[in-house]
């Protein structure tokens, strides 16, 4: 049994994941990293062995068992915050390294993936080893060479068009408790590559739940694990977007996740819907970015399915400013071009009834 504990704010209560490793009766390795402040954020004890199979050099196989990790050290191991996740990270022996990544989902933490790297070189761990290093099959088909050169300014996407505009909606037993429309355009930075991704709704799968202070608007895709909108109750009276949390695979095979716990969007009183047709941007990081287009959004309060009063962004309201003064500076024009013209008119009338 191997056990994990995490922390993401100091002072809070840990995190607790389990994974079954193997019938143990101690443990022989632990792990106790601290945040700035001196507090806990990740705690991990656990017992482990490794049943490794090579190849020699007279073409047998033969079975070594690796158990000792008396000289263990856990260089890169890391708290994670909400753009990193967690990490262990653990060395011992000669050339051995074993790596667990943790994702967070809102607030639930799962196992990302585990490596484990070894180099059979070392001969008194792999005697007569005929390999002096293992790499399996689907690494050796994603290894490339990366060649020396200058680091590459970050590239500039190709704008996409205007997303399609999509409907969600989230259900209790009480009926619809939250509603969504918008058109999502996603904005990721990796290794210095920008790319522009417009959401489809017509392939995106939308689920969540709601309380009391919280809701949660969650999308997939085949593409997108998940992207999570969670809104928040401030005041007693207001709603708005707390929380956003992606994670999605991108076009060269790699996972991009992102997670930020303290935004301050999508303001509005509880019992309204808050709305905006015009383009915004959902800054979560350096790295990832939303581009939203004719949203409405009501987390709270839905009453039979429909939207309540929207409060319409700045944006909005500022052409909603400009339309009557528009207008009003039209009707204005109108005027003076009409009385110029009868006062020209009439300055012909009299000079017709002038004497000879």
């Amino acid at each position: 049994m191997v056990c994990f504990r995490f922390s993401r704010v100091p002072g809070s209560g840990l995190v607790l994941l389990c994974l079954v490793l193997g019938a143990v009766s101690s443990y022989a390795l632990e792990l106790n990293l601290t945040d700035s402040e001196k507090a806990t954020c990740l705690y991990a004890k656990w017992q482990m062995n490794f049943t490794i199979r090579y190849e020699t050099t007279s073409k047998n196989y033969t079975i070594v068992t690796i158990s000792d990790f008396g000289n263990a050290t856990y260089n890169g191991s890391i708290c994670g915050d909400y753009q990193n996740g967690s990490k262990i990270a653990v060395q011992f022996g000669s050339g051995f390294s074993w790596i667990v990544n943790f994702t967070k989902e809102v607030s639930t933490y799962s196992i990302h993936s585990i490596s484990f790297s070894y180099d059979t070189s070392d001969n008194t761990t792999f005697p007569d080893a005929k390999e002096k290093e293992f790499l399996c099959d689907k690494d050796k088909t994603l290894t490339t060479v990366v060649p020396t050169t200058v680091p590459s300014p970050t590239t500039t996407p190709t704008p996409k068009e205007k997303p399609e505009v999509g409907s969600y909606s989230v259900k209790n037993g009480n009926g619809t408790c939250l509603l969504a429309t918008m058109g999502l355009q996603l904005n990721v930075t990796q290794d210095k590559v920008a790319s522009v991704i417009n959401i489809n709704p017509n392939i995106t799968h939308f689920t969540g739940s709601c309380h009391s202070q919280t809701a949660l608007l969650r999308l997939n895709s085949s593409n997108i694990k998940y992207l999570d909108f969670v809104f928040a109750v401030k005041n007693e009276n207001r709603f708005y977007l707390k929380e956003v949390n992606i994670s999605m695979y991108l076009v060269n095979g790699s996972v991009f996740s992102i997670a930020n716990n303290n935004l301050t969007y999508w303001d509005a009183p509880l019992g309204s819907s808050y709305m905006c047709n015009k383009e915004q941007t959902v800054s979560v990081s350096g790295a990832f970015q939303i581009n939203t287009f004719d949203l409405r959004v009501q987390p709270f309060n839905v009453v039979e399915g429909k939207y309540s009063t929207a409060k319409e962004c700045s944006a909005d309201s500022d052409l909603n400013f400009l339309i009557p003064v528009a207008v009003g500076v039209a009707l204005g024009f109108l005027i003076i071009v009409v009385f110029i013209s009868y006062m020209i008119g009439r300055r012909k009338s009299r000079t017709g009834y002038q004497s000879v």
